[in-house]
This record gives structure tokens, C-alpha cells and sequence, in this order.
């Protein structure tokens, strides 16, 4: 008994005495995919992120990667990108600064009945000016039909996701846990080529153990697709 009141006291303490904002951004982003031959694809990305709606920047990231398709449901990727963050709300980075991020991911594709479920693992390794950081993201993910055409075509359709941040280096807080994103969206389709998302994203990011961000953001994302084949 005396274990369990112990527990309950120190998690009432650090909730009481951890510093947790609420804070409110938006997301503007392009993704594009670009399938080259049967197995190879290009992926292209440019993230517009700001603070207080608009208002101020939070972030610019930039990704030129690439995928295989190894099996028809799993794929393999890497890429690069080139992230600029920028000092924003309660809890600031202490100045601009800039990151280049190398990743690697496997997913994991399925069908059950008419949702598409995918899985990923991505790992990144962060290049700071005086530290190299590594971070895995553990992803679940869904697309849902709403309106489909007597095709089958979807007409507008739902995204739901989580992923769950894991900080695995000696930089790392305790537990390891860095932040977790769940993210829903309607997805529609504007042609072939292109489709405009519109959701919304909690972003929970635990920066030390007594601060604490709880992010509201709105996420606005054009998605391009070609195939050169």
C-alpha cells in the first residue's frame, strides 16, 4: 500500500510541477512521389511550419529521398533532409539553428476489406552543430474510404496515424520517450495527380521532464503523384 502511495504522490508531483503549455501552429506542407521504374521512386517534401497560426516560424524542412518496393505491400527508404528550427513559444530552442537529418524506414502495407493499413519503423540520425542525435519513430497508420464513385474510385477519404518518438542516444530524457504525434485528416482528391488533405495534429513533446509542449495544429497538405514509367 505503501508502494502505490508513493507512486501516485510523485506522479501528482511532477504533473503539478512540470511546466505544460498548450500552444496552437499550422502546418503547410508538399509531398510529392515519383515512381521511376517498377521497384524505384523518388519522394520529395517541403514543410512550412508556424507558430501562433501563422504568425511566426516554427520550422522549414526540406526531404529528397527515395523508396524500393521490395514486395508489392513492403517497402524500404532513405533520404535527406534539411531542417531550419526556429526559437517559438513557451519552451524556445536557445537560438535558429540548423539540422541536416539522414533517414531510413521500412513499412509495411495491408488491406482489411477497404481500409489500407500501413506500418513503419524510420530511423534518423540528427547532425547538429555540436551533436549527433538518433531517433526512432515507430508509425501506425489508416486510410479510410467515405464517398466512393460507383468505380470504386474514393472521392473523399479519412487519414488517421500515430507515431511515437523514441530518443536512443545518451542525450535521451529517462525513459527514452520523446514526443507523440496523432494526426486525422480528410483526404481529397482533386485528380489523378493530386490530392489536399485537411486535419488536425496533437503533438506532445516532452523537451524535459519538467517541460512539456501540447501542440494543437492545423495540417493543410498537398500530395503530388507521377509515374514515369
Amino acid at each position: 500500500m505503501k508502494k502505490i502511495l508513493i507512486v501516485v504522490l510523485v506522479f501528482t508531483f511532477f504533473n503539478v510541477s512540470a511546466q505544460k503549455v498548450d500552444q496552437f501552429n499550422s502546418w503547410w506542407y508538399y509531398s510529392g512521389k515519383y515512381r521511376l521504374t517498377e521497384k524505384f521512386n523518388i519522394e520529395t517534401l517541403y514543410s512550412w511550419s508556424r507558430h501562433n497560426f501563422v504568425k511566426n516560424w516554427q520550422q522549414s524542412k526540406l526531404r529528397l529521398g527515395t523508396s524500393y518496393d521490395y514486395l508489392k505491400n513492403v517497402s524500404f527508404g532513405v533520404g535527406y533532409e534539411w531542417v531550419v528550427l526556429f526559437p517559438y513559444g513557451a519552451h524556445p530552442v536557445s537560438e535558429k539553428r540548423t539540422e541536416h537529418r539522414i533517414y531510413e524506414y521500412f513499412n509495411l502495407k495491408n488491406k482489411i476489406k477497404t481500409v489500407a493499413v500501413n506500418y513503419g519503423m524510420l530511423l534518423e540520425q540528427r547532425i547538429m552543430k555540436d551533436r549527433i542525435r538518433h531517433r526512432l519513430r515507430l508509425i501506425l497508420g489508416a486510410k479510410i474510404p467515405l464517398i466512393q464513385s460507383k468505380k470504386g474510385e474514393t472521392k473523399l477519404g479519412l487519414s488517421l496515424s500515430n507515431q511515437v518518438f523514441l530518443d536512443i542516444d545518451k542525450y535521451a530524457n529517462n525513459n527514452h520517450f520523446g514526443q507523440n504525434r496523432i494526426y486525422g485528416a480528410f483526404d481529397i482528391p482533386i485528380n489523378n495527380a493530386f490530392t489536399l488533405s485537411l486535419g488536425y495534429m496533437n503533438q506532445y513533446i516532452i523537451i524535459k521532464d519538467n517541460r512539456i509542449e501540447n501542440d494543437h495544429t492545423l495540417m493543410v497538405k498537398l500530395s503530388h503523384k507521377i509515374d514515369f514509367r
